[in-house]
């Protein structure tokens, strides 16, 4: 059960319209993957090479401040891409740490591998757009919710 793709295919179903045969072509990409609770998918100095499909459990994406206490950034919940952007696309070394915040399951594809569909399979670059655009919005609500809402609103 825990390495059934239907959940990764519905997804990449839900983000672009592709035939079943390649959907299931680019769902065979994905390798499965278990990451314990406490665990890091991303270590601050490490360039990113993990396109992650979590399917179950919860992630989040911290650094530390200037005092050395640690602020999370960002909370991924079941269903989403996690992913350190900059450094995975820039191929420079992360700025930040992901950890899973509980046992988590899901799919991960190198950049090769990712870059490589890219290539081969033209409606892929759609769904990829397509997640880099919720990244984008996404992080432009939280930008504006630190100006003009509470903490406890956000």
């Amino acid at each position: 059960m825990d390495n059934d793709r239907s959940l990764l295919i519905n997804f990449i179903k839900q983000i672009i319209p592709l035939n079943e045969f390649d959907v299931e072509e680019i769902a065979n990409t994905f390798h499965f993957t278990k990451i314990e609770k406490g665990s890091l998918l991303l270590e601050k100095g490490q360039i990113s090479d993990d396109y992650f499909y979590l399917q179950k459990g919860l992630m989040r994406i911290f650094l530390y401040d200037l005092e050395g206490n640690e602020i999370t950034t960002e909370i991924f919940t079941e269903n989403n891409i996690v992913f350190e952007i900059t450094s995975f696309f820039n191929r420079v070394h992360s700025e930040v740490n992901i950890q899973a915040l509980t046992d988590c399951i899901g799919y991960r594809i190198s950049y090769e591998e990712l870059n490589a569909l890219f290539h081969n399979k033209p409606a892929f670059r759609d769904f990829g757009r397509a997640v880099l655009v919720k990244c984008f919005i996404t992080s432009q609500k939280r930008n504006y919710a630190m100006i003009n809402q509470t903490a406890e609103q956000r």
